[in-house]
């Protein structure tokens, strides 16, 4: 059981405090919050004991979600019990964030009202939780959207992170919808001879679904598709994953014939599928970076030459790419010279760090930045200080493991409507580490 619930912004602001049993103080957010600050970087376990009372937290988005207890509960229920909450929360106001949560607090209560009572977890149902629900959502319209896996991203590519699960059936007149994100993490290290050390995808099948009754859905993936160590002659040209697992609501009869899943899909958002590859990728990495370095002048500069080289189909292209570039410690400043519009470059002398942005970067294409390092003191070992590079992108519309929806039927006979279906793809970088 728990005595007491609360969601805090990033600054540490009480959003929402609720309290079951009264036996632990109204202090505790304050308290939690101090522990916190004194932990060395911020850095706190999901769960930690202090004066007698368990503190058990889990961070989402912005905002931190937060359980005490004074009684010995396993950890592990209590961060499902949370996680559940913050999902509900995304589900029945749109969006998760403080905006949200702020002008959403009558909805917000409400939903723990119903999904704890006295500390004891009941329904977690977002379906169910509907016919209880009497406060109406008010819609997040602008504002920064939670990106993916939990990153704050600058990009807001689809409107479907933005819609209410009760919203949508309130004020759009029970609108049929269903969204599938097809998302990866790409994890990459690449060696200074231009060789692929590691290259791993965390991938994820998510779907959020507004459609009214219990609808049968057929999802078809790509037929080429191998799991695991089944055949992978021709697997260069074949989507490929190392390992697969499905959501409840999956049934996966077809899945080893004809690659076809069978959803009974729940309302609200829910991980439909997960998957992992790892060692040679089915398609080119997205970047090869072409590092130039010249150190051999008598003077105290260090010229830096990039070349980044866009893998990806012309067709696609990358967005918000970030280069980041360690300079040596003794770096005073730095000047480029970049080879086209739509980029920018900021010395970070603190962090002894070059940051090359670049708002839009088109596949098949490549760009030039040239920087001159003047670096006071120059010794041999400045060479060593200098990289390894680190990029972080998003790339819409396109993935690395070769997995596509071939179709997205769905079948009631009870219904006679056309659901409206939005299919999305996005590769995300999660570690993209070149050594110069």
């Amino acid at each position: 059981m728990i005595s007491q619930f609360v969601i805090l912004s990033q600054h540490g602001d009480i959003l929402l405090f609720k309290d079951y049993r009264g036996d632990v103080g109204k202090e505790s957010p304050e308290l939690f919050l101090q522990k916190i600050r004194d932990l060395s970087g911020g850095l706190a376990p999901p769960t930690f004991h202090h004066d007698g009372i368990h503190y058990i937290h889990v961070k989402h988005s912005s905002l931190c979600f937060m359980a005490t207890t004074r009684s010995n509960v396993s950890p592990f229920m209590v961060i499902e019990l949370i996680n559940r909450v913050a999902s509900l929360c995304k589900d029945y106001c749109g969006v998760l964030s403080e905006e949200a949560i702020r002008l959403n607090f009558p909805l917000v209560y409400e939903i723990l009202d119903e999904v704890i009572d006295f500390g004891y977890p009941q329904g977690t149902s977002t379906d169910m939780l509907k016919a209880y629900m009497e406060n109406s959502p008010v819609l997040v319209r602008e504002g920064t959207t939670p990106g993916l896996f939990g990153a704050e991203r600058r990009m807001v590519p689809s409107t479907a992170a933005n819609k209410s699960i009760m919203g949508t059936a309130v004020s759009q007149g029970r609108k049929n919808e269903i969204f599938v994100d097809v998302l990866e993490r790409l994890t990459v290290l690449i060696s200074t001879s231009g060789s692929v050390l590691r290259a791993d995808i965390d991938g994820i099948i998510q779907m959020k679904s507004f459609l009214v009754g219990i609808p049968e859905i057929k999802m078809g993936l790509s037929e080429d598709l191998t799991v695991g160590k089944e055949d992978k002659r021709g697997y260069h040209s074949h989507a490929h994953v190392d390992e697969c697992s499905f959501h409840e609501s999956v049934d996966l009869s077809e899945f080893g014939q004809s690659r076809v899943l069978t959803i009974h899909p729940p309302q609200g958002e829910f991980p439909l599928m997960k998957y992992q590859a790892s060692g040679d990728l089915p398609s080119l990495l997205p970047f090869r970076l072409f590092p130039t370095v010249n150190d051999q002048d008598s003077s105290r500069d260090m010229e830096l030459v990039l070349k980044l080289r866009c893998d990806v189909p012309s067709t696609s292209h990358a967005v918000n790419v970030m280069v980041r570039v360690p300079v040596p410690k003794a770096t005073t400043s730095v000047s480029q010279q970049l080879s086209g519009p739509g980029q920018s470059v900021e010395f970070k002398a603190q962090e002894h760090l070059v940051v090359w942005s670049i708002k839009k970067f088109p596949g098949a294409t490549e760009l030039t930045a040239r920087f001159k390092l003047a670096v006071a003191n120059r010794t041999p070992s400045s060479r060593l200080e200098l990289g390894p590079v680190s990029l972080n992108f998003e790339l819409p519309m396109y993935i690395c493991s070769r997995l596509q929806i071939r179709f997205l039927r769905l079948f009631d006979h009870e219904q006679s409507y056309v659901p409206y279906r939005w299919v999305r793809y996005v590769t995300h970088s999660d570690s993209y580490v070149i050594r110069i």
